[in-house]
């Protein structure tokens, strides 16, 4: 794989997404190949059937590898469920340098000491994000290294899963030949493809709704500050579909994909006919579109006020002048935008993947704001390490041009 490339791996409950991106230059990334495969062996981003779920992620692989051109070793893999956990730590440290500047291994030192938390034997650490830092007390600062100052803080976001669940997902892909660059919580990853920064900087509330989560991230001055998953996705809309219409699974996602579904039966004509294959006959029926939405209502119902439960729950409720921005497959159906505004009283939009070279109108789907969003974290933190050896030699021959002319001086 050459460096400037990034492959991310989105491992669904409904579908295994990789995604290969060339990076031609710092937010500008350029898709190359894209693959595509049913999910296996996993339920609510949780793995039930290893081998299932290797042989998923290998077809999906195999189908990037092949309109890449790119051997594929290396992957950013979004991972959630149920067990992942958030929560906000500060660390503190002295700078005791005679100069009091602030070097790279004090914020090292800093952001370690804000991972020292309790955790359960069966958690461990997935995200250590630092939000901002303060020196001296004077909070809001970004990058801290070559200031001065004599007390340092950082205040972090940590995301935690449980060590069992993560394993298995690392087994996945160490199985299908795979090793995994980073692992990264889906909703941050969705965040990136979907959000825009003034967004992020007013308050704004991410829900992906996926296959079988809902996944939940919350911004507060451009900064992360709560993220979660709800138990409750896509998959429950077919299943409520399935036994309401007496169809096959199948049948009942091949229904609600088609846009004969709508989250408000309010928006759907009596008239409006849609056709359906009952289990066991031979020759699909007409039924009412109302009669789907009223199906479909209830569920995405009770997903919202879960979603506004999330919310308040955080504590951040009030503080998100930008409100909802939902994406997924699961926010494709026709009015879900005005569903979850009625039910969580907060401003909704839609949102789809942006800032893409190269990208078809069918990648533009929400269904795909993940796959492209771990391909731009992975480009992000790639041109941060970047930065971040330029900045450290930098600010090397200006200590060094200074010792000259101090030498010189003595």
């Amino acid at each position: 794989m050459a460096r400037d490339c990034v492959v991310g791996l989105d491992i669904g409950t409904t579908k295994v997404c990789t995604v290969v991106a060339e990076i031609e230059e710092p937010g500008r990334l350029r898709i190359a190949g894209v693959g595509n495969s049913l999910s296996s062996g996993i339920r609510k981003g949780v793995v039930i059937d290893i081998d299932s779920a290797a042989q998923a992620i290998v077809e999906s692989v195999d189908k990037a590898r092949a309109m890449s051109g790119y051997e594929i070793h290396r992957v950013i893999v979004g991972v959630t469920g149920e067990h992942v956990a958030s929560l906000n730590s500060r660390g503190v440290i002295a700078i005791t340098h005679a100069s009091r500047e602030i070097t790279e291994d004090d914020v090292t030192r800093v952001q370690d000491q804000s991972r020292v938390i309790v955790l359960p034997p069966d958690r461990e650490i997935i995200h250590a994000i630092p939000r901002s830092y303060s020196i001296d007390g004077q909070g809001g600062i970004r990058y801290p290294v070559g200031m001065s100052g004599t007390r340092l803080e950082v205040e972090t976001h940590i995301v935690t899963g449980a060590v069992t669940f993560l394993q298995n997902v690392a087994k996945c892909v160490h199985k299908a030949g795979l090793t995994i660059e980073a692992t990264v919580l889906e909703p941050i990853a969705t965040a990136e493809a979907v959000l825009l920064q003034d967004e992020k900087n007013l308050g704004v509330c991410i829900a992906d709704i996926g296959g079988g989560t809902t996944d939940i991230a919350i911004f507060v001055n451009g900064d992360i500050c709560y993220s979660s998953a709800i138990p409750v996705g896509g998959t429950h809309v077919t299943h409520d579909i399935s036994v309401g219409l007496r169809a096959s699974q199948e049948e009942s996602e091949r229904v609600k994909r088609g846009r004969a579904a709508a989250a408000m039966a309010g928006l759907r004509d009596p008239e409006e006919l849609f056709e359906v294959l009952s289990l066991g006959a031979d020759v699909p029926r007409l039924l009412p579109k109302r009669i789907l939405a009223e199906i479909v209502e209830p569920r995405m119902h009770e997903l919202f006020l879960m979603v506004r439960q999330e919310i308040l729950k955080s504590g951040y409720y009030n503080l998100l002048p930008a409100g909802i921005v939902l994406s997924g497959g699961g926010s494709q159906l026709v009015g879900s935008a005005d569903l979850c505004q009625i039910v969580t009283g907060m401003p909704t939009r839609i949102g789809s993947p942006r800032d893409f070279e190269g990208i078809s109108d069918d990648l533009r789907s929400p269904v795909y704001s993940t796959a492209l969003g771990l391909v731009q974290y992975g480009a992000l933190h790639h041109h941060q390490s970047q930065q971040s050896v330029h900045q450290n030699s930098m600010i090397g021959r200006i200590q060094r041009f200074f010792t000259r002319i101090m030498s010189r001086n003595l």
